[in-house]
C-alpha cells in the first residue's frame, strides 16, 4: 500500500500536501468566499468524511462549502465551514479530518479556551496602563497592539493545567463537550462546575506578562511548546 493519505480519488504523497490544498482554497475564495468550483467542492466533500464527527457536521446534507474568519484566544484565522441544505452553517478543522486530535490534546485546548477572558484582560491592562510596552523576556520595547502577546510567566500554562488535572482525576476524566454540528465551534469541557473551578485556579496561580510577538512564537515556543499563549 502507497504511503500518503487519499481523498476521494487521488492520492497525495504527504498530509502536508493536502494541507497545501485547503489552504490554496482559502486563499482563492477569501473570507466569506463560496467555494464554487466543482473539483474543489468534490474534494472538501471527500475531506470531510474523514472527520471524526463526520455525520454531525453533515446533518441533512452539504449545500456548498464557504471560507469563514474567527478569532480563538486572541488568534484570528481563516479556515472552512460547510453550508448545509437548510441553510445553517458548521465550520469543521482540515487538521481533525487528517489527525484525529488526542484526549489530552482536546483538553488542554478545552483548558486555554477556557481562560480567553483571563488572557484578553491581561493585554486590556497591558495597553490601557499608560506606561511603555516592553517585553517581559527580553526587555525590548513592544512598538505596538499588534506586537504585543501574552504568556504565561512561572509556572507555565502546561504547569498549571498539568496540575489541575492531576488534582482532578487526569485527563481521562475530563469529557469534552460534543460539538453542537453548527456555527464556529470550540473545543469545550462538558463539566461547566470543573471548567469554573478551573478558571479560579488559574486565576489565582498564573502570572501573566506582556511579551513580544516574535518572542512568544519562537523563543518560547522552541523551549515550552505548549506553555506560552498569545
Amino acid at each position: 500500500m502507497p504511503r500518503g493519505i487519499t481523498i476521494g480519488a487521488t492520492h497525495y504523497p504527504t498530509k502536508k500536501a493536502v494541507l497545501e490544498v485547503c489552504r490554496d482554497i482559502v486563499r482563492r475564495y477569501g473570507v466569506g468566499g463560496e467555494v464554487t468550483d466543482p473539483d474543489d467542492d468534490a474534494f472538501l466533500r471527500h475531506l470531510l468524511e474523514r472527520h471524526p464527527q463526520y455525520d454531525l457536521k453533515r446533518g441533512d446534507g452539504i449545500a456548498h462549502f464557504r471560507v469563514i474568519a474567527h478569532t480563538d484566544n486572541g488568534h484570528k484565522s481563516v479556515g472552512l465551514a460547510l453550508v448545509r441544505l437548510d441553510g445553517e452553517v458548521a465550520d469543521f478543522s482540515w487538521n481533525a479530518c487528517l489527525t484525529p486530535l488526542s484526549q489530552r490534546t482536546q483538553v488542554l485546548a478545552a483548558l486555554r479556551h477556557a481562560i480567553t477572558d483571563q488572557v484578553a484582560a491581561a493585554r486590556t491592562a497591558a495597553l490601557s496602563s499608560g506606561q511603555p510596552l516592553v517585553c517581559s523576556v527580553t526587555g525590548a520595547p513592544i512598538p505596538s497592539a499588534t506586537e504585543l502577546h501574552i504568556d504565561h510567566a512561572t509556572p507555565t500554562f502546561l504547569v498549571l493545567a498539568e496540575e489541575f488535572t492531576v488534582g482532578n482525576g487526569g485527563m481521562d476524566a475530563f469529557r469534552i463537550l460534543p460539538d453542537p454540528g453548527t456555527g464556529v465551534s470550540y473545543i469545550e469541557l462538558e463539566d461547566k462546575a470543573l471548567e469554573s473551578r478551573w478558571q479560579d485556579y488559574h486565576r489565582e496561580r498564573a502570572v501573566l506578562r506582556p511579551v513580544l510577538k516574535r518572542v512568544n512564537l519562537s523563543d518560547l515556543r522552541r523551549g515550552n511548546a505548549t506553555a506560552a499563549l498569545s
